[in-house]
């Protein structure tokens, strides 16, 4: 009898290796992703009344179609996927330095033998919520690759045309944009004279506009000129080179502004669809989770009954710390898990940035980790992203919307939660600047503590901890 099968994926043929409830080899052959390969499989995988546990790491989409078959065909066979990072680390113990396609088929069918309690089924989601996934991923790698382009013409024109861009109200303005377009030659732009360069980013915006800004531009291209000038003997830049400078920056503004209409487009759909999966919104109700965070939670969490209680769903999100413990030692402050899929991660991050400023409960967690426990920045943003990941879990379960509370558990509104977080858990610039310096070791707070220590420097620490500023709070209207 079959009690496990390992199956390394790959675009060609995929190599499968089985094992008895001994941990023997007792089959290994190849298959392709085709009706013949996948018949294939499951004549010799479920032969003789076998059931077995199906492991594979998921490399790219290889994997979705073979899971799709098994499911669809076994729907009682349990299909389950192994983190790269333990088989990795089981291949180098069983075999060394030596890799090969059967080794890692081997090596993914020893895995329930192994570690049978950590391995993720996998999840299939409906064809919707599988849509809706990948567009929310699409969306993300869109604006990476915005930020990417803001930030190359950000460095390029801040090199050869130092002090210009600070000159425009907003860096990304119509103004600026239609500047960066046609008007990146200072040698052109001072030619035609201040006048014309007015009425050109007057016509960029139509509308009654001072000369406050077209003057700081013109006196900006003027000094651009001037530090030319003292460069010229180099012979590196003139203004042919400026004509070819424009064609690069032009072109990447073009891309940038392409992606740009894209994600807008994006943005349309992604709301179409979530509005179908999630009608009564009442994750945006939390405070933080916003018109882009929201869809993506709904996409990769998908079904949330299929996580069994809220330390499940958070393990999954990734946004738990390691743990190293030994004796009455326990080490503190260690880096999350890599678990999770990375856009979740990010949803979080952001929503818990914006949550911690309008939740006092989330604001006093905040509070806690950078005052009293020495925490950084992202430190304390890991706690704060594990409790938003529970108001998820909780709203997304229960399909009921969110109750802004204050730390005592009564109901508020979002003016009454600020001004008690500006009056109580606002963490004062001073400290802020003491956890900018990382490399500076803080009394009071070590990496490795026991935890009978841990425990008394609790009791201590609302007496030793600095107190916030008192700021009045503003009246209610």
């Amino acid at each position: 009898m079959i009690y496990s099968v390992g199956i390394d994926l790959h675009k060609g043929q995929h190599r499968v290796h089985c094992l008895d409830e001994k941990a023997q080899p007792c089959d290994a052959f190849s298959f392709q992703t085709a009706p013949e390969g996948l018949a294939t499989l499951e004549q010799r995988i479920f032969r003789d009344g076998s059931n077995p546990i199906v492991v594979f790491e998921p490399a790219g989409l290889a994997w979705l179609t073979v899971a799709a078959y098994l499911r669809s065909r076994h729907p009682g066979c349990r299909v389950v996927r192994a983190k790269g990072q333990k088989v990795a680390a089981l291949r180098r113990y069983l075999r060394g330095p030596v890799k090969s396609d059967r080794i890692d088929a081997i090596t993914l069918a020893k895995m329930p033998f192994i570690d049978p309690e950590r391995l993720d089924e996998v999840y299939l989601a409906p064809a919707q919520t599988h849509a809706l996934q990948r567009l929310t991923r699409q969306r993300k790698r869109l604006e990476d690759q915005i930020t990417t382009h803001k930030k190359r013409i950000g460095s390029i024109v801040d090199g050869y045309l130092p002090g210009v861009r600070k000159t425009f109200t907003h860096a990304w303005s119509m103004q600026a944009r239609a500047f960066l377009h046609s008007k990146i030659n200072p040698f052109a732009v001072v030619r035609a004279g201040e006048e014309e360069l007015h009425h050109f980013l007057t016509q960029a915006k139509p509308g009654k506009r001072g000369r406050a800004e077209s003057h700081l531009v013109y006196r900006a291209c003027q000094n651009v000129l001037a530090l030319q000038e003292l460069c010229a003997a180099a012979g590196m830049i003139n203004e042919d080179f400026f004509v070819n400078l424009q064609d690069e920056i032009d072109r990447e503004l073009r891309l940038m502004e392409a992606e740009e209409a894209e994600v807008g487009a994006l943005d349309r759909r992604i709301e179409e669809l979530y509005r179908q999966l999630h009608p009564s919104d009442n994750l945006r109700t939390i405070p933080g989770v916003g018109e882009h965070t929201a869809p993506v939670f709904v996409a990769n969490i998908g079904d949330p009954t299929r996580f069994p209680g809220q330390s499940e769903f958070t393990n999954w999100t990734g946004v738990v710390p390691a743990a190293r413990q030994s004796s009455d030692i326990e080490s503190k402050g260690l880096r999350m898990t890599k678990a999770g899929p990375s856009v979740v991660k990010w949803a979080l991050y952001q929503a818990a940035q914006i949550g911690r400023r309008w939740d006092p409960q989330l604001a006093s967690v905040y509070y806690r980790q950078m005052v009293y426990h020495g925490k950084n920045h992202k430190q304390a943003m890991g706690a704060v992203m594990s409790h938003i990941a529970a108001r998820v879990f909780t709203v997304l379960r229960e399909d009921r919307p969110y109750q802004l509370k204050d730390t005592e558990g009564k109901s508020i509104n979002m003016l009454a939660a600020r001004d008690i977080i500006m009056a109580k858990y606002h963490v004062p610039e001073d400290i802020r600047q003491i956890r900018r310096k990382s490399k500076v070791k803080r009394a009071g707070t070590p990496g490795l503590l026991s935890k009978r220590g841990m425990v008394a420097g609790r009791e201590h620490e609302a007496a030793i901890a600095p107190q916030p500023a008192k700021i009045q709070p503003s009246p209610v209207t």
